[in-house]
């Protein structure tokens, strides 16, 4: 009788799957997928039920091509909602069975909101996900079932232990269970029914593992010929040599949570592997993955990691991947990964299926969380909450690390006691005084005024909080100095733009020729600049001591390189958000009770306890967390608020990329390959009228027609000049005032 019903259309052989073969195929994949969760048994059950309303004949007229709008994946979470519905306990563990089931399409529902949609199922048909109608209702749920267990006769229902519980975070720790076993199952369906569509899918999947003890021989080579090159001062050297070490021997420790707090400029991108890869070697932990900031330093950090471990994979909004990678990156099952904060962090709180399809992946992996003072603040207990799960309960390790260790202890109810990598770091941040700091902040100073002091000296740098402020100021400077000695740092520029710029930059700093930088926040993370001294807008203490690891960098200045900080004297805000503006009033009122010492891990993390102390995550993401919301709180957990729109531009050297990508868009409309090829030549901005500039863009739709706005645009023709070798994209001034943050 099983076989009369049928999971899907006749694939290209001309063959039908039958339900019973899909959900064999979904079970034993979502299983495997589970097991090193600690989710086996619930991944299971989901994977057999998930398409429990396939066994309907409003399903089998979906198939016929007679019935439209119908959702089956209500189904099979009724029918286990139905079956505990009078048993508290057992209902209450299986909550995370009947979301994943529900959502494997439209996407993951809280319990709390999908409760009456699963009790008026027993009776009629409702219309839940998207607005579709039930496939089974009242006493077609007695027929679906006759036709399940004459597939599988021997089926119950199985027992899971109860989860322990989490006092700290209860329903987040409990929502981010859902997630991982919706993962599970998400990722089970895909490919199963990939590999029914293109046979050999599965196997093309598979990659290689990590070979932690080949890619370790491959960065000793590494380290050994940088520090043969290295024209660094004796001592610096000396303090890389002892950071690389003591991370290696820490990666022998058990998993768990850590953190690595050491000074700017010694080395913690290849100290950081060091620990990961003799982690791996340690605890048998199968992947690594490097979660990064900014996309500045995502760019830089793939070019070192690639010549240790070629595998590695790329996942972040702006690489630019084939159709094979594409599928690894949606998978995360590669042994490498290197991606965006926004996009680790997002999907540990995402409801999609496309969001969430990588999560389960996660388990058994060390994870690096490179510049961790980065998290915004209102996100921060939820974030360190689902960090913390991670690693009590998907054997992860994780690493935080710093040269400005956020001392997250001191936000309200947060139990945080990680192990520090590097616990005598004092004399370390003592030894390694490299700068040291003019606090000019009692008066605000006018752009032109640095613009003056810059043209002075032959290798300095300044850092403003607003792209604004880095127009005007570079082009002061412009008025000064010879125009091959002034360079423009911002995301006004695209990627490939910047990356050019930076490598120019580093050309002229080793010939030794004067070089002058304006730049915006994107170049204090990561970015491997060295100037004789360096200017600060006002901003948080991090960001402070971030931009003056760019100065004297490589300790070549005996006598130390100047950092100034100073206010610019300009109309307007002065911040890119609330939260940046307050974190640089409490340095303000910190530098009038006495002056800060940057080198003092002390002072730093008095910063960090003015900070946190009245600090807590916004009320709406709580709120949305406490209702079990999973749509609200994906909506409301947002690194970046505003995340802008996008604007491909004319970048003189991917001039012909640009033509091909511009023609395709528009006239057979963005696809996501496209997407991708056009990120190396895309800037984001936050104007909102660009319809006297650009041409807004459409999605790619069926049978080569458009389909609705997609947030992307191109310049019109007439309007390319707006994008220029020196500053990137520029629209007129009064169009600009919105430009803000990096």
């Amino acid at each position: 009788m099983g076989t009369d019903y049928w999971a899907k259309s006749a694939n290209a052989d001309g063959r039908k799957q039958s339900v019973r073969e899909h959900l064999e195929q979904v079970s034993s994949l979502a299983a495997t997928y589970g097991e090193p969760l600690g989710l086996y048994k619930q991944a299971k059950l989901c994977g057999l039920l998930h398409d429990f309303g396939k066994y309907s004949e409003k399903f089998q007229g979906v198939l016929r091509g007679t019935h439209q709008g119908i959702d089956h994946a209500i189904c099979g979470a009724a029918l286990t909602y139905r079956t505990f519905e009078k048993q508290a306990s057992g209902l209450a563990r299986n909550i995370p069975v009947i979301e994943a089931i529900n959502g494997h399409h439209a996407g993951l529902m809280g319990m709390p909101q999908l409760k009456p949609y699963l009790k008026e199922c027993m009776c009629t048909a409702v219309r839940c996900n998207k607005g579709k109608e039930s496939a089974l209702s009242g006493e077609e749920f007695s027929t679906a079932s006759c036709a399940f267990l004459s597939d599988f006769p021997h089926f119950q229902f199985p027992s899971f232990r109860k989860e322990p519980d989490d006092p700290e975070a209860a329903q987040l720790v409990s929502m981010l269970t859902t997630r991982m076993l919706f993962s599970c199952l998400v990722d089970a369906d895909y490919s199963a029914s990939a590999e029914w569509e293109h046979p050999g899918y599965l196997a093309a999947q598979e990659l290689p593992p990590l070979d932690a003890k080949g890619a370790l021989a491959k960065l000793l080579s590494y380290r050994n010929k940088l520090r043969w090159e290295s024209d660094a001062d004796g001592q610096l050297n000396a303090m890389r040599d002892r950071l690389f070490e003591q991370c290696g021997e820490m990666g022998e420790r058990e998993s768990g949570l850590f953190t690595l707090t050491a000074p700017t400029g010694t080395g913690k991108t290849l100290a950081l592997l060091h620990f990961a890869l003799r982690h791996c070697i340690e605890t048998g932990k199968k992947r690594i993955i490097i979660v990064l900031p900014f996309l500045t330093l995502a760019e830089q950090s793939t070019a070192i990691y690639r010549q240790i471990l070629p595998e590695v994979l790329e996942d972040h909004s702006q690489s630019n991947l084939d159709d094979v990678a594409r599928e690894h990156a949606a998978r995360w099952n590669a042994p490498c990964i290197i991606t965006t904060s926004v996009r680790f962090f997002e999907s540990l709180f995402a409801d999609r299926p496309t969001d969430c399809r990588k999560l389960h992946h996660l388990a058994d992996s060390v994870i690096l969380f490179d510049e961790s003072q980065s998290l915004p603040a209102e996100l921060t207990a939820a974030t360190l909450h689902a960090v913390k799960a991670l690693c009590t309960r998907y054997q992860c390790t994780m690493v935080f690390s710093s040269a400005t260790q956020p001392a997250f202890r001191y936000l309200p109810k947060m139990e945080w006691q990680p192990t520090e990598i590097l616990p005598n770091n004092a004399a370390m941040f003592h030894a390694m005084r490299r700068t040291a700091v003019k606090w000019d902040i009692a008066r605000q100073t006018p752009l032109t005024d640095i613009a003056q002091e810059m043209a002075q000296q032959d290798s300095t740098c300044t850092i403003v909080n607003l792209r604004r402020h880095a127009v005007k100021l570079y082009r002061a400077l412009r008025q000064h100095c010879p125009a091959d000695t002034v360079f423009f740092l911002t995301t006004d520029l695209c990627p490939a733009h910047r990356s050019a710029m930076i490598a120019r930059i580093h050309a002229r700093q080793a010939a030794s020729l004067p070089c002058r930088v304006v730049a915006t926040q994107c170049i204090e993370a990561g970015v491997d600049l060295d100037f004789d001294s360096m200017y600060r807008a006002l901003a948080p203490l991090d960001a402070i001591i971030q931009a003056a690891g760019r100065c004297n960098r490589n300790g070549k200045n005996p006598q130390q390189g100047w950092v100034t900080v100073f206010v610019p004297d300009e109309d307007g805000g002065l911040y890119p958000d609330n939260w940046y503006g307050n974190a640089a009033l409490i340095v303000k009122i910190m530098s009038q009770e006495r002056e800060i010492d940057i080198h003092d891990p002390q002072d730093i993390e008095r910063y960090y306890q003015m900070l946190f102390r009245s600090a807590e995550d916004k009320r709406a993401l709580s709120d949305a967390i406490e209702q079990r919301n999973y749509t609200a709180t994906a909506a409301e957990y947002k690194l970046i608020d505003n995340q802008g729109v996008r604007v491909i531009v004319p970048f003189a050297a991917q001039r012909e990329l640009y033509e091909r990508v511009r023609e395709q868009a528009l006239v057979q409309g963005l696809t996501p390959a496209l997407m991708k090829q056009a990120a190396a030549i895309t800037v984001t901005t936050f104007q909102k009228d660009l319809a006297d500039y650009t041409e807004p863009l459409c999605f790619a739709g069926r049978k080569g027609k458009l389909a609705g706005e997609s947030g992307w645009y191109v310049l019109c023709r007439q309007e390319e000049f707006r994008y220029t070798e020196e500053e990137g994209l520029q629209f007129p001034q009064s169009m600009k005032m919105g430009f803000v943050g990096i």
